[in-house]
């Protein structure tokens, strides 16, 4: 609302928006929802698989579980997968507020100096699900490295699975900035359109006066304020050309993966030196 791209005709639509996203995302039919569902997995992860050969939560015998094995599957595994899938819920509300606002009569400009039209501030979102990413990054990366440390694993064995995960994580966090794109790439083809007519008809207009007419009238270029207009003209139409049509700035999207790759640094350690890791991340980063 700060930013003015709400029209005043619209900000009801807007509110009503709000409104119906924290509504959703307060649910409790979707808490209790998400809560069954994390059971649901946490009881097929366990007690589909524990008795298909040994686990750390197996008693000897091979039948049941053992006391870590039961706080394991009815408190600790429900709890992660509760809060997995309250995020994947939450996103789909993000997805959904995202999509409504989208179909909006924005007043969006493509000469906004943030590069995009005005919706820069949307790719800040991204930096805080860095925490989440660093939080799923760190349970795949340990169980990664357990199974490396104490079961006789190879990396190579792994990294592939870790980098799609890691991809899906992205698209999930990532994925609803995308909503904006077409409103974007129309706003920029319209903003070349208008702004390429109206400097057709400006230079036009300069060339009569300056160059054209010149010698008849004896005018001087000196101190008129023409050229700075022409000048101003082409820095915006440059400022068009060179908007983005994803609401992110590079240094939003790192910001929020590199949390996401710190629990992994341990992994490579085994099989390239920390120097050369921290190495390759800088030149990533700068």
């Amino acid at each position: 609302m700060a930013a003015h791209l709400i029209r005043e005709d619209e900000k009801g639509k807007f509110g009503d928006a709000l409104l119906d996203a924290l509504r959703v995302r307060d649910s409790r039919v979707a808490g209790v929802t998400v809560l069954a569902l994390a059971y649901v997995a946490a009881y097929n992860a366990v007690f589909g698989f524990a008795f298909h050969g040994d686990t750390w939560y197996q008693p000897e015998s091979g039948h049941g579980l053992t006391l870590a094995g039961y706080w394991y599957a009815l408190v600790a595994l429900p709890i992660f997968q509760f809060l997995i899938f309250r995020w994947i819920y939450r996103m789909v509300v993000w997805s959904r507020l995202l999509w409504k606002v989208s179909r909006l009569d924005l007043m969006l400009t493509p000469t906004h100096p943030d590069g995009c039209g005005g919706l820069s501030f949307v790719g800040k979102g991204l930096i805080p699900f860095g925490v989440v990413l660093f939080a799923l990054s760190a349970v795949v990366s340990g169980a990664i490295a357990n199974r490396i440390l104490f079961a006789g694993g190879r990396l190579e064995d792994y990294q592939s699975s870790y980098v799609a995960l890691f991809v899906v994580g992205l698209l999930v966090f990532a994925g609803p900035v995308l909503i904006f794109v077409p409103k974007l790439i129309a706003l920029k083809q319209r903003g070349l359109l208008e702004f390429g007519i109206l400097g057709s008809d400006y230079t036009q207009d300069f060339q009569q006066k300056w160059v054209e007419r010149k010698k008849t009238t004896g005018d001087v270029l000196l101190g008129s304020g023409d050229i700075q207009s022409l000048a101003d003209l082409g820095n915006s139409f440059e400022i068009i050309r060179k908007m983005r049509i994803l609401p992110v700035q590079p240094t939003d999207f790192i910001a929020m993966v590199l949390p996401g790759l710190i629990p992994a640094l341990p992994l490579a350690a085994t099989v390239m030196p920390v120097g050369e890791i921290l190495g390759r991340l800088v030149k990533l980063v700068v």
